[in-house]
């Protein structure tokens, strides 16, 4: 089931990499949750975010999306200037929040009502973090609205192909939830697939409805289908820990994955488009 594909080194010494983000205008950014920044894989560093960014999108305009852990996890090294954990926007090369009074935002999408939805786990990336974790949803110049609460380590979501399922990554039970958004509430989830062996953490669709799953300690991408079978695997090294993954690329067939244990981006060059993001899509 793996594949043989040999993934491309794209950047390294980026520090513990996520939040990779295939721009509006053709660019590639991840987040360094160690170095508290923003990169162009490259280039350059893109925005000074202080504390711990982790998942990033792009909304209208240009404008970024920073779910800010403060810094909370363990990662070795830490960003030299402290930010508080919230939602941050960037703009200019400038973040501010938006929102604050949260535990530990991780990750962030937006959703095909216009609003911004975003996990918080609460806590460290540990097993030992019993504090049920929650997702939330906010209009950009409103305040959090808490949606769910229970899953153990609340981690990746992307919204699939319909456009009322929504998934979540629930980590250290190695599982990925399906929740279903019906005006604007959602329901209670159901189990989807499993990633045995591997943690789940960052989630992306391709144009075919298949779910990419970035499986940490499995050191490789699992792919499952619109079943919740798994179908096909991308190793990314013996020694890698995959933490999440797009698509991009100038034909969009290109698999990003960001490589925390090696502080690295790789990329797969595959034979099928990824499922556009809102609010693009």
């Amino acid at each position: 089931m793996a594949s043989v594909m040999e993934p491309r080194v794209i950047g390294t010494k980026l520090g513990f990499t996520e939040g990779p983000v295939w721009t509006s205008d053709g660019r590639l950014l991840v987040t360094s949750i160690s170095h508290g920044c923003i990169y162009e894989v490259g280039a350059k560093v893109v925005a000074q975010t202080g504390g711990g960014p982790n998942g990033l999108t792009e909304g209208e305009g240009g404008v970024f999306y920073v779910a800010q852990n403060g810094g909370i996890f363990g990662m070795g090294e830490r960003a030299p200037a402290p930010a508080a954990p919230g939602i941050q926007r960037v703009v200019g090369g400038e973040a501010t929040h938006i929102a604050e009074g949260l535990d530990a935002p991780n990750d962030l999408c937006f959703g095909p009502d216009g609003r911004l939805y975003f996990t918080d786990p609460r806590g460290p990336a540990t097993g030992e973090n019993t504090s049920p974790g929650r997702l939330y949803a906010m209009e950009i110049e409103g305040t959090p609205q808490l949606l769910a609460e229970g899953p153990a380590f609340i981690n990746g979501l992307a919204f699939g192909p319909d456009p009322s399922e929504l998934y979540v990554a629930e980590t250290f039970r190695q599982r990925v939830l399906l929740y279903r958004l019906r005006g604007g509430t959602l329901s209670e989830p159901q189990e989807f697939c499993r990633t045995e062996p591997g943690l789940p953490d960052g989630l992306c669709f391709d144009e075919q409805g298949r779910l990419y799953v970035a499986a940490t300690l499995a050191h490789e991408v699992q792919v499952f289908d619109g079943d919740g079978r798994r179908v096909e695997s991308y190793p990314c090294g013996e020694n890698s820990m995959p933490t999440n993954c797009c698509f991009g690329g100038p034909q969009g067939k290109t698999l990003f994955v960001t490589d925390s244990a090696g502080g690295r981006v790789l990329a797969f060059d595959l034979d099928v488009r990824g499922l556009p993001l809102y609010p693009f899509r």
